[in-house]
């Protein structure tokens, strides 16, 4: 390990006792052997989430709580339910930076993919959109009706740029006017009074991605002056492209902390290239700025066809104008483009007819060309994986002791990584390689991505805290999804406890749920 990586796994760690010093970090008191508590996990291997050492020991629960860490006599212990961990890994449940889904709608499954892998507490609201695209209710009426209806894993939200554009009347405009910047920045306000946790952009995407300087520096005074993140689908994720879109996250980092969501290098090929946007972070954030990123662990980024289309058919009457009046310059943008992201065989349609083929099968199939096929699905086309990632660069990423990790996923998304990101790098960078210390690993899971949205009660098992816990068999946590078995469920996970209670994860199971939003305006 160099002397950089050293550094780094202890400022790491440094982060995380940071995260956790409030009026918790008191002595601990021992167990209360005249109490019966409710939940009893005997000899364990502790790996608490903070990066130190593992060790053996007991955890006891009381309600939602974790009532004590340490050495329990088991002859004197009395508890509702007790489980043997003996053998087994105890960690903190683990905390997913970036996900997709809405627990209020019924082909979600209450977010039970998300248990499934290990995660206890998901983070909505992303690349620029409110939790679960909600649009429709305001942001404290949608936080009631989950609570009413009930999730699996906990819930922490960001609000959407691209909802507050839309609804402040910015919408698809190339610059918002200065009533539609006060619209914004008071439904930020809003949204965060009742409980979000910081600003989500997507600034690579309709209408993000018409956000200028002064947009983005606006809204992060707000942000900043409310203890928010801003965690941004940069603008540009390709080689020639990311430094700058860093840069920009970079300006925004003097008014508020910042998060570089899934970040990779696309076209990359070199673990330098990783290296150096991980450079460009961390010279940052030694200059004062206070930025992070997240990565999950495969090498197909997920979306649309949109990805493919110049900027001058973005846009919906854009891209129709373009079909209508410039076909034959959209098609040779598309051909070039297609070369460059490697191919029609890069592209997998997820959704629709050809579901499961990529682009050059359905090309065989239909006999017509890539580029054809890419316009005539229209506007935005199905839901589509693209493979324009390298190993030897996101790996760069995912073994850094100062990125987290997340799945970038969702229920309903056929891609691996909605059902398979946090056992894979457990099963690959942890046993497998041996890239990762487990304790490194699992900090990247649960403390480090606590205290990047300051998520107080979580992250850690700690006296205290929230009884979000997992009983592992480490040898056996296999992610087990492939391209060609989507929903096959991870293994290895022996217990998944949400809140203090054991959660049955499987799919579409009648068992209760125990999750519910954690809301930052409560300390959660």
């Amino acid at each position: 390990m160099s002397t950089l990586t050293k550094l780094l796994a202890i400022f790491t760690v440094m982060l995380c006792a940071a995260c956790s010093s409030n009026d918790q970090d008191q002595e601990l008191a021992g167990p209360d052997y005249t109490k019966t508590y409710d939940l009893y996990i005997a000899g364990g291997t502790i790996v608490d989430g903070s990066g130190e050492p593992s060790y053996m020991a007991d955890v006891i629960v009381s309600g939602d709580k974790i009532a004590y860490v340490g050495a329990i006599d088991a002859t004197k212990i009395k508890a509702i339910q007790t489980l043997d961990a003996s053998g087994k890994v105890v960690s903190p449940g683990f905390i997913d930076a970036h996900s997709h889904g809405d627990p209020l709608r019924e082909d979600n499954d209450n977010l039970r993919n998300f248990l499934r892998q290990g995660i206890t507490t998901v983070m909505l609201g992303q690349d620029g959109g409110n939790p679960g695209s909600n649009d429709k209710i305001s942001f404290r009426d949608w936080i009631d009706a989950v609570n009413a209806n009930g999730t699996g894993p906990n819930v922490a939200t960001l609000v959407g740029h691209g909802t507050i554009r839309k609804l402040s009347g910015g919408g698809e405009k190339d610059k918002v006017s200065a009533e539609d910047q006060i619209k914004m920045e008071q439904l930020l306000i809003d949204a965060m009074k009742a409980g979000a946790y910081g600003l989500n952009t997507g600034l690579e995407y309709v209408p993000g991605r018409y956000a200028d300087a002064a947009e983005m520096a606006g809204l992060a005074k707000v942000v900043g002056a409310n203890d928010g993140l801003i965690s941004s689908h940069i603008r540009n994720e390709d080689d020639d492209k990311v430094e700058a879109s860093i840069a920009e996250l970079i300006e925004q980092g003097k008014y508020a902390r910042v998060n570089a969501s899934h970040i990779k290098v696309v076209y990359g090929k070199t673990r330098a290239q990783g290296e150096a946007v991980l450079k460009q972070i961390r010279d940052a954030r030694a200059s004062g700025i206070d930025i992070t990123a997240d990565v999950y662990p495969y090498l197909a980024s997920f979306g649309d066809m949109s990805y493919l289309y110049p900027e001058w058919a973005k846009r919906e009457f854009e891209f129709n104008d373009a079909v209508q009046n410039r076909r034959k310059e959209f098609e040779e943008f598309l051909r070039a483009k297609i070369i460059r992201r490697n191919g029609p065989g890069a592209i997998l349609v997820s959704s629709g007819e050809f579901s499961g083929k990529t682009v050059a099968e359905i090309s065989e199939i239909t006999g017509k060309d890539p580029e054809d096929i890419i316009i005539d699905y229209g506007h935005n086309g199905p839901r589509t994986a693209h493979f324009i990632m390298t190993k030897e660069t996101q790996d760069a990423f995912i073994t850094a002791p100062d990125v987290s990790i997340s799945t970038d996923g969702s229920p309903t998304m056929r891609h691996p990584r909605s059902f398979g990101s946090f056992p894979k790098v457990i099963e690959e960078y942890v046993v497998r390689d041996k890239l990762l210390s487990l304790e490194l690993a699992i900090n990247k899971m649960t403390g480090q991505t606590a205290h990047i949205f300051r998520l107080k009660s979580r992250g850690l098992l700690k006296q205290g805290y929230g009884a979000d816990i997992l009983v592992m068999d480490i040898q056996n946590v296999k992610a087990n999804t492939t391209w060609t078995d989507i929903y096959a469920p991870p293994t290895g996970f022996d217990y998944v406890i949400v809140n203090g209670q054991v959660t049955d994860t499987s799919a579409k199971s009648s068992e209760p749920t125990y999750g519910r939003v954690l809301l930052k305006t409560k300390g959660d």
